[in-house]
């Protein structure tokens, strides 16, 4: 059965979508936006991916179904062999006809198979191919490919491709005004009318490897303080680096310095980043919602390739192609790369 045929007999699709990470869920979006604006969708996925945050906006006829396995570390109640038959139960209430699963784990195939999905079709690669019925499958060389190219791919060959695809958000209306409200007394504290322009520095990072550290984060947001007093600066991550943040600040007062710090609701961060002029730091989460609002993203790429999936995505100059990945090397981005970037990228006057 082709791909095109399973989505056009499809009344209720249960797409199951997981990887842990926040980056990991951004990346699928477009194509679960596409498969949503056609068909009921079940989206199954990991609470830590904070799909409420990034569906913001979707049809009333989509939902989301929690995945509680593997969440970096911790059991869940899907763990384990009771937890694979709660999988099954799960699947089974949630009403589906058809399972798309973007993953190549057959656990997640069997378990719709056994939850009387009718239709299933998935990455195929595999073990997984025995318990799918429906759509074409991927190649074995698709599991060295970036989740992007894998999505992109697969949806290619089962009827739901797109030639352009968006990455947006959606920031709640609560939370911009909340972010309104939040640029405002920020202002008010430095003596300004208005905090705008101003640049997210994303301190946050999942690897100590991926982290450019509190003193060179420190003397960028000096140097943009003496050299482009025309930006201002808002320290942006979550409540994992607020001693990160203190160290930060600890060493700017030695410039008189004390720039405004928000590590709360991702939401806000959302709304905050929409109302910016970029972002400015880790290779993280919030580089990739920096694309969702539409904001250019200055990442400070060393573990992985910089991501290239949109126009708005930059990297500096200072670590070469075969560097990334190596130990350590993300300390080659000197605060002078990367004030350079944002000269080219935010020019003075613009």
């Amino acid at each position: 059965m082709s791909g095109v045929s399973v989505l056009s007999s499809a009344r209720h699709l249960l797409v199951i979508q997981p990887l842990v990470g926040i980056g990991d869920m951004i990346w699928h979006k477009p194509w679960i936006d596409h498969l949503a604006r056609t068909h009921k969708v079940t989206l199954m996925t990991k609470p830590t991916v904070q799909a409420d945050v990034i569906f913001e906006g979707a049809p009333d006829s989509f939902s989301v179904l929690k995945l509680e396995r593997s969440i970096r570390g911790r059991r869940g109640r899907h763990d384990g062999l009771a937890g694979f038959f709660r999988l099954v139960s799960d699947m089974r209430a949630s009403g589906a006809d058809t399972a798309v699963i973007l993953h190549a784990s057959s656990r997640y195939a069997l378990a719709a198979r056994l939850a009387g999905i009718k239709l299933r079709f998935g990455y195929g690669i595999g073990r997984q191919r025995r318990h799918l019925n429906a759509g074409h499958y991927l190649d074995k060389a698709a599991l060295s490919q970036h989740a992007i190219d894998r999505v992109s791919r697969f949806a290619e060959i089962n009827g739901f491709g797109l030639s352009e695809p968006v990455w947006a958000v959606h920031p709640r209306t609560a939370a911009r005004k909340e972010a309104e409200r939040l640029l405002a007394t920020w202002a008010a504290s430095a003596g300004q009318t208005d905090f705008t322009p101003f640049l997210c520095i994303g301190i946050g990072s999942m690897h100590p490897e991926r982290q450019w550290g509190a003193a060179r984060f420190a003397e960028l947001i000096s140097a943009l303080a003496e050299k482009r007093p025309d930006l201002s600066c808002l320290i942006l991550g979550g409540p994992s680096e607020q001693k990160l943040a203190e160290e930060i600040l600890s060493l700017l007062r030695a410039h008189k310095l004390a720039p405004p710090v928000f590590l709360g609701r991702l939401d806000e961060a959302v709304a905050l980043m929409a109302l910016s002029c970029g972002y400015v730091g880790n290779d993280t989460s919030l580089l990739n919602f920096m694309v969702c609002v539409g904001r250019p993203a200055l990442g400070l790429f060393s573990q992985s390739k910089p991501l290239t999936y949109s126009a708005l995505l930059h990297k500096t100059e200072a670590v070469s192609e075969d560097e990334f990945g190596r130990p350590g090397v993300i300390q080659n981005i000197k605060t002078a790369d990367v004030l350079a970037k944002i000269n080219s990228l935010w020019p003075r006057g613009e």
